[in-house]
């Protein structure tokens, strides 16, 4: 019985990986591929789609659920929570009743969530995971981050020992950070191995962070863009406005096309079905090199939206 249950599981494995999926091995400066199931490789080895859900600020009911089957519809492959976003029982119920009518392997769907704050410290830490698996319903999250360094840095210590060793228990398959500046990568990097995968920030044309963005790509780190829309407050932008036309594209779309062009993974937020599909064919064209050094400019703004941003950088 078990040797069948292991040839079941390495068969599926080989067919996952016989599937043709493009996959940007590098975080570098470069216009995506066509295709919207780009993904990139993280420094673990594991695969993560380069445009994600978000659910920031989403209700933890059928809007939610509604939200996400439409983006699994679409084809998006990764849904990105966080505990204290509290909809994780809403995007598990979600996910379930996609996969079961769609009939899709559960390795499929690339699922994130995050330690809050309060659960830093490593007795907390076990127990939070284990909440966020029983709400959704999963054994194991793909990423797992904490989703702030806090203010406690023996907390954070702790809550990050718990993340490597529920990596090794195959309960996370990768572990990273949110919200982290340099200061916080270097305190974090002189007390573990185990380099974060992710590091998921802040990143828009406004607002660029490129020395934070230099060092985590040096450690291999992939930065994971929120508010890839700068809240939405940027999409009248007459600059963007002007690009976007030459484009034939909305603004909206430019937004995403630029983080995504730079190898970073975007989280583009949205519960409309008719925008959740339009942000992924923000993954299907590719801007021109004066295009990009037009919204490269743009960064000198500096214009911060995230209340979580912490450090100077």
């Amino acid at each position: 019985m078990a040797v069948t249950t292991l040839t079941v599981e390495r068969q599926a494995k080989l067919d996952l990986q016989q599937k043709k999926r493009p996959v940007r091995r590098d975080s570098g400066y470069q216009s995506p591929d066509d295709s919207p199931l780009l993904t990139v490789q993280l420094n673990d080895g594991n695969e993560i789609p380069q445009i994600a859900l978000g659910v920031y600020k989403a209700p933890n009911g059928q809007e939610t659920e509604d939200a996400v089957i439409a983006a699994l519809d679409t084809g998006y492959r990764h849904i990105d929570s966080a505990a204290r976003y509290a909809n994780e029982e809403a995007c598990g119920r979600a996910l379930k009743k996609w996969l079961q009518k769609t009939g899709t392997p559960r390795n499929e769907v690339f699922v994130t969530t995050k330690l809050w704050d309060e659960d830093h410290g490593y007795e907390a830490t076990l127990n939070a995971l284990c909440d966020s698996l029983r709400k959704f319903q999963l054994d194991y999250f793909d990423l797992y981050l904490l989703h702030s360094p806090s203010d406690d840095k023996e907390k954070r210590h702790q809550s990050w020992r718990v993340l490597e060793t529920a990596q090794k228990l195959g309960k996370v398959r990768s572990i990273g950070v949110s919200n982290f500046g340099a200061s916080h990568l270097d305190e974090l990097l002189a007390e573990t191995s185990v380099v974060p995968a992710v590091n998921q920030i802040e990143v828009h044309p406004f607002c660029q962070r490129q020395d934070l963005v230099n060092k985590c790509r040096s450690h291999g780190i992939v930065i994971e863009a929120y508010s890839p829309l700068a809240r939405g407050n940027k999409l009248e932008d007459a600059r963007v406005l002007r690009i976007a036309e030459r484009n034939g594209r909305t603004p909206a779309q430019i937004l995403i096309n630029w983080n995504a062009a730079r190898g970073n993974v975007v989280l583009p937020k949205s519960l409309t079905t008719h925008r959740i599909k339009s942000n992924m064919e923000s993954m299907d064209f590719k801007l021109s090199a004066e295009d990009m050094a037009e919204i490269d400019a743009l960064g000198a703004e500096n214009y911060v939206t995230g209340s979580l941003h912490r450090s100077e950088d």
